[in-house]
């Protein structure tokens, strides 16, 4: 058992919801491959470029498209 598994498990969070059912499916595992693929490639261009407001602004993005790439499409 993992550490997240523990702490779901400690702190009493539901994993019947749909939201919860979403994260341990296919296609989030998939999204969340493409999520950690660009995180890399971005961290490898903040590097590259090695400007402090760049970085910065490019961090912000990331996580915005993450948060909104890795969300639960309802129907």
């Amino acid at each position: 058992m993992n550490i997240i598994d523990t702490l779901i498990r400690l702190l009493g969070i539901p994993q019947n919801t749909d939201d919860f059912k979403w994260t341990r499916s296919a296609g989030y595992k998939r999204r969340l491959e493409w999520v950690k693929n660009a995180w890399i490639m971005g961290g490898m261009v903040m590097l590259i470029v090695a400007q402090p407001a760049f970085i910065l602004a490019s961090s912000f993005f990331l996580t915005f498209l993450s948060l909104a790439f890795l969300e639960r499409k309802t129907e």
